[in-house]
């Protein structure tokens, strides 16, 4: 059995890597992740769990699975921020992240956070609300791809009709093969 000190550290980076990664991910996965033995995480996610329920976040633990999702407290709260951002402009940051979906999808979250340099997690999120983007939750890792909704918002009826589209496709390819070795 962890000591005190192990078991709250362990804590902090299950709580610290649940929040960063955003999606459900299993006790097998954390384990090997941190290199810890499963029935450390299962004791920490536990604690865990009851550390959080005095605050805005709540574990989610569902057989071997597990997320951090908000308190259902700040519900409308969340509800008329993700309204009020679908009013907005798209960010700077969106927009690359839909040209990236757009021309080299479908493309795997790291790979778009590889090609900017930055997380873009949030970017990802808001344009999936949006229904810009699609998410193939059927492949781990999860794929992007731009959506039929913002093809027909742009007047096209694939991502081959966009400006340039071929042209930077195989630019894209050509830099994949150099950097990442590609074939």
């Amino acid at each position: 059995m962890a000591d005190t000190r192990v078991l709250k550290n362990t804590e902090q980076i299950l709580e610290g890597i649940l929040f960063a990664y955003g999606e459900p991910l299993s006790l097998k996965k954390l384990a090997e992740i941190t290199k810890k033995p499963a029935s450390e995480i299962s004791l920490a996610l536990t604690n865990l769990k009851k550390t959080l329920e005095s605050r805005g976040i709540r574990l989610i633990l569902k057989d071997t699975i597990c997320q951090l999702a908000a308190d259902k407290s700040s519900s409308s709260y969340i509800e008329k921020l993700v309204q009020s951002e679908m009013k907005e402009e798209l960010t700077p940051a969106s927009l690359e992240v839909l040209s990236i979906t757009a021309y080299r999808g479908p493309v795997s979250k790291s790979e778009i956070e590889t090609i900017r340099g930055v997380n873009s997690g949030y970017a990802l999120r808001n344009l999936t609300l949006r229904g810009l983007v699609e998410k193939n939750e059927t492949v781990k890792p999860h794929l992007f791809n731009i959506s039929l909704a913002a093809l027909r918002k742009l007047g096209l009826t694939a991502a081959e009709e966009l400006p340039r589209y071929l042209e930077l496709n195989q630019e894209i390819k050509k830099t994949e093969t150099v950097l990442f070795d590609k074939p």
